[in-house]
C-alpha cells in the first residue's frame, strides 16, 4: 500500500514550458521526508555486447519483501538501476527497451515482468520506479545518429562534441538541453517511456541520474541557459504526474525537486532555512572530502541502500550478512532521520564538534556526545537508540544497539506510562519473533539488546 497523500510547497518561481509559474502550489505524489528512498542494481553491460545480471525482477520482489519486514513497513521508493537494454548506463539517450534477461520464466518478455514487479511491490509498502539518465549520449545508442544530425549534443569551443565521462568503456557525451527541448526530443523520450511502462503513472516518481547542466561553449550557451531548459524538462515530467528526484542537490531546483541522493552542497544555514519536507536526501557522499559530514547527524540522514543488497556483494559470505549491515544503517540512521523530520528546525548553537541542533518541542541533537533527546528523555546515546516509529499509526518503539546492552535502562515519555507492560519482538527479514514481555516501572524499561539486533516494543494495555 502506497501513501498518496499530497503536500504543498509555497515558494518558488519556476520556469515552465507554458511560461512563468509564480508562487504556485507544487504538489508531489510522495512525502519524501517520510519515505525510505533507495536504489536496487539489476544489471550492467558485460563488455562483450551482453548483460551481467545481478538481480532479476523476481529476485527483486523477494528482496523488497525482506526489506519491508526489516524496516517495519516504512513507506519505500525503490528505483531500479540497469533495467534497460544490457544494463546500467547502456544506450542513452534511448531508454525504450527492458533488459530481457531480467524477465520471469512465465512472462513473455521483460516489459511484462517489470510491470508485474511494479504492481506487486505495492503490497509491501513499496513504490517501484526507474533510475534513468537524461544527460548522457553514447555512440552505440539507437538515437546517436539522430542526436548528432540534429545538433542535440553540446559542443566545446572548437565545435567538437563535449565528452563528459567514460562509462562501460564508452565515451559519454552531454545532451544539449536547449536544442533537445526545442527539437521535441525531450518530450518524445519522456512520452515513449511513459507509453512503454504505463505503471509509471501510478508510481508517480522517477530518478534522473547525473542530471547536470553544463555550458555549451560551441553553442554559446551558458550554464544558466541550459539549467532553464533543464527546468522545462522537469515541468514536462510534472505534467505527466511524475515527481523527479536527482543525484546531486541543486540550489536552483529547491521546491521543484523534492529529493536528492547526495546532500554534500548543503550548508548548515540551508538545513535550517529549507525544511526536509521541501528538500531532503539520502546522505552526504563520503567521497566528497570538503563536505560538512556532521550535518548528517545534526539534522538526520537516510541511507544508501544500493551497496547493501545481497545481489551486489562480491562474495557469498558478505551476501549472507547483508541484512545485518542493512539493519545497522536503517536503525542508526533512518529512525533518527524520520523522527527529526517531524519537528521544525530552530537553530544550531556552538561550533565544530560542539554544535547542538535545536528543534521544536524540546528536541535537541548534540554532536559532541552523540545524544538525541526530547526534554529529559534520551532517545539516542552514541550507537544505542530507542526511537518512536513515527510512521506507525499505533504506538511503537524501535530499539537497537550496535555493541549490545545488558540491563540497559531507558526512560520513556509520559504517554508510555499508561502501559504497564510492553511486548518485545526481534526484527528480521522474515518478520517479527516474540522476545518476551517488558515491565514499565517508574517511567522506564530495562532492556537486554543483542549486538546488531533490531527490536520493536508495542504496548500491552493495562
Amino acid at each position: 500500500m502506497i501513501r498518496l497523500r499530497y503536500y504543498f510547497i509555497f515558494l518558488i518561481i519556476a520556469v515552465l514550458d507554458s511560461g512563468i509559474l509564480h508562487a504556485q502550489q507544487i504538489k508531489f505524489n510522495h512525502e519524501y521526508s517520510k519515505t525510505l528512498v533507495m536504489k536496487l542494481g539489476l544489471s550492467i553491460p558485460d563488455g562483450e555486447g551482453g548483460s551481467k545480471v545481478f538481480c532479476n525482477f523476481e529476485t527483486a520482489l523477494d528482496l523488497i519483501k525482506q526489506a519491508d519486514n526489516l524496516t517495519l513497513q516504512v513507506p519505500k521508493i525503490i528505483y531500479l538501476v540497469g533495467w534497460q537494454y544490457n544494463g546500467h548506463d547502456d544506450k542513452y539517450p534511448a531508454m525504450f527497451a527492458v533488459n530481457e534477461l531480467l524477465k520471469r520464466p512465465q512472462d513473455k518478455n521483460g516489459r511484462e515482468s517489470l510491470l508485474w514487479l511494479m504492481r506487486e511491490a505495492k503490497k509491501y509498502y513499496t513504490t517501484v520506479s526507474l533510475h534513468i539518465n537524461m544527460t548522457d549520449a553514447y555512440e552505440d545508442s539507437p538515437l546517436w545518429d539522430t542526436y548528432v544530425k540534429n545538433d542535440l549534443i553540446s559542443k566545446n569551443r572548437d565545435g567538437s562534441l563535449m565528452v563528459i565521462g567514460n562509462y562501460n568503456n564508452r565515451k559519454a557525451y552531454q545532451v544539449n538541453y536547449k536544442n533537445e527541448w526545442n527539437s521535441g526530443w525531450t518530450q518524445k523520450r519522456i512520452d515513449s517511456l511513459m507509453n512503454l511502462l504505463p505503471e509509471l503513472k501510478n508510481a508517480g516518481t522517477i530518478h534522473i541520474d547525473a542530471w547536470i547542466a553544463r555550458e555549451s561553449k560551441g553553442h554559446y550557451e551558458s550554464l544558466v541557459t541550459e539549467s532553464e531548459y533543464q527546468k522545462k524538462a522537469l515541468s514536462y515530467w510534472m505534467g505527466q504526474g511524475i515527481d523527479v528526484t536527482s543525484e546531486w542537490v541543486m540550489d536552483y531546483m529547491t521546491g521543484l525537486v523534492p529529493f536528492a541522493w547526495h546532500f554534500n552542497a548543503r550548508t548548515q544555514e540551508d538545513y535550517l532555512n529549507i525544511p526536509a519536507k521541501v528538500y531532503t536526501g539520502s546522505g552526504i557522499n563520503p567521497d566528497v572530502k570538503y563536505s560538512d559530514f556532521d550535518l548528517g547527524f545534526l539534522f538526520g540522514q537516510s541511507m544508501y541502500g544500493e551497496p547493501l543488497w545481497p545481489t551486489w556483494q562480491k562474495n557469498e559470505e558478505d551476501a549472507k550478512i547483508w541484512d545485518k549491515r542493512f539493519a545497522a544503517k536503517f536503525y542508526l540512521n533512518c529512525l533518527q532521520y524520520f523522527y527529526l523530520n517531524t519537528f521544525d528546525r530552530i537553530a544550531v548553537s556552538g561550533t565544530g564538534n560542539e554544535r547542538v541542533a535545536e528543534f521544536s518541542k524540546g528536541v535537541k541533537v548534540s554532536l559532541r556526545d552523540s545524544i538525541v533527546s526530547k526534554h529529559d528523555i534520551v532517545l539516542r546515546q552514541k550507537n544505542d537508540v530507542l526511537f518512536p516509529v513515527v510512521w506507525k499509526e499505533t504506538p511503537t518503539l524501535a530499539a537497537f544497539s550496535m555493541e549490545g546492552i545488558v540491563h540497559g535502562i531507558f526512560r520513556l515519555s509520559g504517554a508510555w506510562n499508561y502501559f504497564a507492560e510492553l511486548d518485545m519482538y526481534e526484527v528480521s527479514i522474515d518478520g517479527l519473533k516474540h522476545a518476551g514481555k517488558i515491565k514499565v516501572k517508574d517511567g522506564s524499561v530495562e532492556l537486554d539488546l543483542k549486538a546488531g539486533q533490531p527490536y520493536v516494543l508495542v504496548p500491552i494495555s493495562r
